[in-house]
């Protein structure tokens, strides 16, 4: 009886469907082809129940049991398990990979809403994401979280690292670069344009402190070696300037410690320091022997001599730089026996000024070498006895003599005229700067107060260290 009524219902279903075309439940208004409207009867369940499958029974199917006429069928599918066995359709159920509502789309069956959370897929065209004043952000624990075209990119949650050419970051920011040109590898290009500047900025952020180091470090152990081991950058010198005139350029290595320096720059003077800090001439090198220059060619036309001074300070000698004077100048001698200064000479040079009436004082610190020549004249038998004179050179630094000597001034020859006899004082003395050289005749078993003995004289000094 209840299966009479069962097939009574269904004709009139198809009856009323055959007039309007369309079916309604627990609804005496259909408003399309089937409309099921919800009860009110607190006891009864609403809703749909399509066919509940597993994977695996979609891909067991036979080949070809849905195809074209078959799009839109709907199921749930309820175990996303991989299929085993004997799986004819498995090419249809390649996009189940969660439990839920799939339809078949004429090819393969596909989830009501594909997500990047449950599903790959495929961009069909441009996409833009207009974020406002949204924020989008990704959270990952995973050593390759997020990546763009496989090691082009590539974010590690899992060490709060950034990788660019590579998937395992081994520091904060690990880029490398693996297409080289002519063995140069090119990690930052500037933009392109009318700047002649490309620069790359390195900063230390740390408050100001002396000797707070921003460097770029270098090394070449291997593709398992650590930290740089030469670096070079600023190294700050004060704590208050932030214009860069407290910031010295630093070059310095290790060799498996803490890094020892080794050139740095002035960044106002532009000095350089090697072994040195601070440095007071543009090069400042301070070591055992430090410079050594090799394939040094032969000078052509006028050249000097490079020379150290007290201080260290290489400096250029030649011609007009060299300590050096020449002067010459008549003595007169009044009395016998006793010591005359020479009189004012006429300078032939004197190239540091140095040399001043008859005297010479010191520019700076040296070895000297001091020449002081007097020609003494031959006199007459009527004078100085009749067996003529002993002349005497002496040279004294600050009054104090320093070198003394004399020749025995003969008779001339009585069929000749009187001539001279040359005495030459010649002494190597060290001198310090401001001291003076002053030069003195003298005269022994002569008559000068009857006829004076007037003598020409030359004084010549260098300095040779």
């Amino acid at each position: 009886m209840k299966m009479i009524k069962f097939y009574s219902l269904i004709a009139i279903y198809a009856a009323t469907a055959g007039i309007k075309a369309q079916v309604g439940i627990n609804t005496t208004n259909p408003q399309a082809t089937l409309d099921v409207a919800g009860s009110t009867n607190t006891s009864m369940r609403d809703g749909i129940l399509p066919p509940r499958v597993s994977k695996q029974q979609l891909a067991s199917k036979d080949v070809g049991i849905y195809g074209s006429a078959q799009k839109g069928t709907i199921v749930y599918v309820t175990d996303s398990t991989t299929p085993t066995g004997t799986t004819p359709s498995i090419a249809e159920v390649g996009s189940i990979d969660n439990i839920g509502y799939y339809y078949f789309s004429g090819f393969q069956w596909v989830p009501f809403a594909m997500n990047i959370y449950n599903t790959d897929g495929s961009l069909s065209g441009n996409r833009v994401v207009t974020q406002n004043a949204n924020s989008l952000s990704f959270t990952t624990t995973a050593t390759n979280g997020f990546s763009v075209d496989g090691t082009t990119f590539s974010v590690d949650g899992a060490n709060h690292r950034i990788g660019l050419g590579t998937s395992s970051p081994e520091t904060k920011f690990h880029l490398v670069s693996t297409t080289p040109s002519s063995n140069r590898y090119n990690l930052i290009d500037a933009s392109a344009g009318t700047n002649q500047y490309g620069i790359v900025a390195l900063r230390n952020t740390s408050a100001l402190a002396t000797g707070n180091f921003s460097l770029l470090s270098f090394t070449n152990n291997g593709p398992s070696s650590g930290g740089g081991n030469w670096a070079l950058g600023s190294v700050r010198t004060g704590s208050t300037l932030t214009n860069g005139s407290e910031e010295d350029f630093y070059i310095g290595n290790s060799t498996g410690g803490g890094l020892i320096e080794r050139m740095r720059i002035n960044p106002i003077t532009g000095n350089v320091g090697i072994g040195t800090s601070p440095a007071t001439n543009k090069l400042h090198i301070n070591a055992t022997n430090p410079v050594r220059l090799e394939g040094l060619q032969a000078a052509a036309g006028t050249a000097g001599s490079l020379t150290v001074n007290s201080t260290g300070v290489v400096q250029l000698k030649n011609s007009s730089s060299i300590s050096a004077a020449r002067g010459t100048g008549i003595v007169s001698i009044t009395q016998n026996n006793t010591f005359v200064n020479t009189s004012v000479s006429v300078k032939t040079f004197d190239n540091l000024s140095e040399m001043t009436g008859n005297t010479f004082t010191a520019f700076s610190t040296g070895l000297y070498k001091i020449d002081f020549t007097i020609n003494y004249p031959q006199r007459g038998s009527t004078e100085d006895g009749g067996d003529g004179y002993s002349g005497y050179a002496q040279i004294s630094l600050n009054g104090i003599q320093q070198s003394f000597t004399n020749t025995k001034v003969v008779l001339p020859e009585v069929s000749g005229a009187p001539s001279f006899v040359t005495c030459t004082n010649s002494a190597l003395l060290k001198i310090n700067a401001g001291q003076v050289l002053s030069f003195q005749a003298l005269t022994f078993g002569s008559t000068p107060n009857t006829t004076n003995i007037v003598a020409p004289f030359t004084i010549n000094v260098v300095r040779i260290d």
